[in-house]
């Protein structure tokens, strides 16, 4: 690589001004002196924008708008694409554009036609899809609890899965020089990992952050990361001083990546803590970064000398009430762990979020979330220069889920099947296999995991649940379907259609009533007693978060009692095994590992995985349930944890962050004994334990199946 002259001698001259255990040298940003936008552009509200030529492309919510700014003061609304899915961020090359949407994967757009862009492909990734960065014929797609996946776009038309590398709750991510740079959220640090072949990326280093890691970008050997929220470690309440104390940018030296070096820091003087949106990103016009911070706003620093960055302007979009888009954030705190801290007092103003920016010569362009996109003139923005692509003859060589991997944990009568989209769920009757293959739609295969027949799906097939001969199955946005299931033959008998794409579904034992989960917020309960005419029952809301992957119990308690999770700290219980669906008090305190734990039945106990164990409940019918039950864990190690499934006294824990398989001998539930544990490669999915062998649902890895 190359780096300027300037920012090399910045570099050389303060090479030994810092050691590892001295704080780095601090910019401190006080709260004050903002400018406000110039202009707005008249298109509504955005979430991210992207500058590709002469066109901005920005994400508002479903939809994307085409800008022309060939007068960049007064930019244009030249073409729309409505109803694509939960948007989030944006890339464009050669005419195509890249759109992440969270729980609906990522959307390929051919923008050729500025005035009519069109859908090409829809790409089911592994989990919430949220950052997004292209390196030659690989996009990097950062999904949160899942790490980045590692997708090949050579064929816009047919993207193919090549890798995932585990770097904790990615949330967006930047590629440099073979380099994959990823700011993980809850683990407050930039994971980096070569990536010079795709197919075998390795973390080499990480770099510690002074809160929750998101946005960044590296040019010249120097790498960039926002940060928001908390400080590490700290506790969950305002008498933590470290509490709303983690916001600003790290600034590091990574020229030689494996061995990163801490240049400077940038920190809000202030504290600052709210859940939504909880983004934050910078970009670079060298030698201008441009930190844009949510309801804080846009920072801009001047940063030739790195190890001193000089604050030159602070940017917010005030709204006072009665101003179109003004919001009065609520300040509550229902579940009693996320107290909010804001830096003014929202009785009587609020900050349009911003959440997008770019940047051209003489002009800023940032998105509000609750306004406009908004322009700003000023002398400090400039257009960054165009990077090289240094990737364009990188190759992915070898299979990162190479067969003989898996031969090698010794699982006895090992069969596979391997289809072309991942694989979500599995189930089982009189010696066939439904399996939930998401993009490959849903496979009817015989006990030795041989296909008898394929059937396509419009939406991805995410799971799948039997009562009786009839076949539930998520099929995403095509919603829920049922069929009636003769052997290798599906015909379908009836659906129903929701507002947001179905991922899960369980059928209660009386048949009447099923529940999904459906989008990223919430559960439906559906009255499915007349298969031909699915109805809305009842919706169940949490008090905030996000229900991300299997958080619905798997199966029911007892004669007809499930729950399900939000990370945000609810679980509702409901009965339905009667007529009607009858509320239970929630189990409050009771709540799995939020990213790697989950509920199943035990018979009559709800089983939950938490703090490296499990501990086991009868639901209640009124009244407070006892928050200090035991966890029982494996006597003398190891902990374990996953979303479990239970059948004759064997638990089945499936982690599919970490693809870690624990099986435990439960007999005595107060003493679990381990039969095994191991580690794939792949996502392994809710376990299906069969009579005389286990089913492993393993994402991009296939079905996996062994003797129990």
């Amino acid at each position: 690589m190359t780096m300027k002259p300037a920012l090399l001698c910045a570099l050389l001259v303060s090479a030994t001004a810092v050691s590892a255990a001295e704080p780095p040298p601090t910019v401190t940003v006080q709260f004050e002196n903002a400018i406000e936008p110039t202009s707005a552009a008249g298109v509504g509200p955005g979430m991210d924008v992207y500058r590709d030529g002469e066109h901005l492309y920005v994400l508002q919510q479903q939809n994307l708008a085409i800008l022309s700014i060939r007068d960049p003061a007064h930019p244009v609304l030249v073409g729309e694409l409505k109803n694509i899915g939960n948007l989030r961020q944006i890339v464009v090359r050669d005419n195509v554009a890249y759109i992440t949407a969270r729980e609906d994967g990522l959307f390929v757009v051919d923008v050729s036609d500025h005035a009519a862009p069109k859908l090409i492909s829809h790409y089911d990734t592994i989990e919430f899809a949220t950052g997004i960065a292209l390196d030659g014929n690989f996009a990097f797609v950062a999904q949160r609890w899942f790490g980045v996946e590692i997708i090949d776009i050579s064929n816009p038309q047919q993207l193919r899965h090549v890798s995932v590398v585990r770097v904790g709750e990615a949330q967006s991510c930047a590629v440099s020089d073979g380099y994959l740079y990823a700011g993980a959220w809850a683990e407050c640090r930039v994971a980096i990992c070569d990536v010079r072949n795709p197919a075998q990326p390795k973390q080499v280093a990480e770099v510690k952050l002074h809160g929750r890691g998101d946005g960044l970008c590296v040019e010249n050997g120097v790498l960039y990361a926002a940060y928001g929220h908390h400080q590490p470690g700290a506790k969950l309440s305002l008498d933590d001083p470290r509490y709303g104390s983690g916001n600003g940018m790290d600034l590091y030296d990574v020229s030689n990546p494996a061995e990163p070096k801490q240049l400077s820091r940038v920190q809000f003087a202030w504290r600052y803590y709210y859940s939504w949106p909880d983004t934050w990103r910078v970009k670079l016009s060298f030698p201008y970064a441009y930190l844009y911070h949510t309801h804080n706003g846009v920072f801009i620093f001047d940063v030739s000398d790195p190890r001193q960055p000089q604050e030159l302007a602070q940017v917010r979009i005030p709204l006072a009430p009665g101003d179109k888009g003004f919001q009065k954030l609520k300040t509550d705190d229902p579940s009693g762990t996320r107290p909010k801290i804001l830096p003014f007092d929202p009785a009587e103003i609020c900050y349009s979020p911003v959440c997008g920016l770019e940047a051209v010569d003489g002009y800023l362009y940032f998105t509000g979330l609750f306004t406009d996109l908004h322009l700003l003139k000023s002398e400090f923005a400039q257009a960054p220069a165009e990077p090289a692509d240094d990737a364009a003859q990188r190759t992915a060589s070898g299979d990162f889920y190479d067969l003989q991997t898996l031969q090698s944990l010794g699982l006895k009568n090992l069969k596979t099947y391997r289809p072309g989209g991942q694989v979500y769920a599995a189930i089982e009757k009189e010696g066939y296999i439904y399996a939930a293959c998401g993009s490959d739609g849903i496979a009817v295969l015989n006990e030795q995991l041989e296909l008898q027949q394929k059937y396509p799906t419009t939406g991805f097939a995410m799971d799948v649940d039997l009562h009786g001969d009839q076949l539930f199955a998520a099929q995403g946005s095509e919603g829920l379907v049922c069929y009636q299931a003769n052997g290798a033959e599906l015909k379908q008998i009836g659906a129903y259609q929701s507002k947001q794409a179905i991922r899960q579904v369980r059928v209660a034992p009386n048949g009447k009533f099923a529940v999904v989960h459906a989008g990223g917020g919430g559960y439906e309960i559906l009255d499915v007693s007349n298969r031909n005419d699915i109805q809305l029952a009842k919706q169940e809301r949490g008090w905030g978060g996000l229900v991300y992957y299997r958080q619905l119990c798997n199966g029911f308690i007892g004669d007809g009692i499930l729950c399900g999770t939000w990370c945000g700290g609810r679980t509702f219980m409901s009965d339905l095994s009667g007529d009607q669906p009858t509320n239970l008090p929630d189990p409050i305190g009771l709540l799995p590992d939020m990213s790697r734990g989950g509920y199943c039945s035990a018979g009559d106990y709800a089983l939950v995985t938490r703090g490296g164990g499990y501990s086991l409940y009868r639901p209640l019918t009124a009244g407070e349930y006892d928050f200090e039950l035991p966890i029982y864990r494996l006597s003398g190690g190891p902990n374990f944890f996953g979303k479990p499934t239970v059948r004759d006294n064997i638990l089945v824990a499936c982690d599919r962050i970490n693809g870690d398989v624990t099986i435990v001998d439960i007999r005595d539930p107060k003493q679990p004994q381990l039969i095994r544990q191991f580690q794939i490669r792949g996502n392994p999915d809710l376990a299906y334990i069969g009579k005389d062998h286990i089913l492993i649902p393993a994402g991009r890895q296939g079905l996996i199946q062994f003797d129990r």
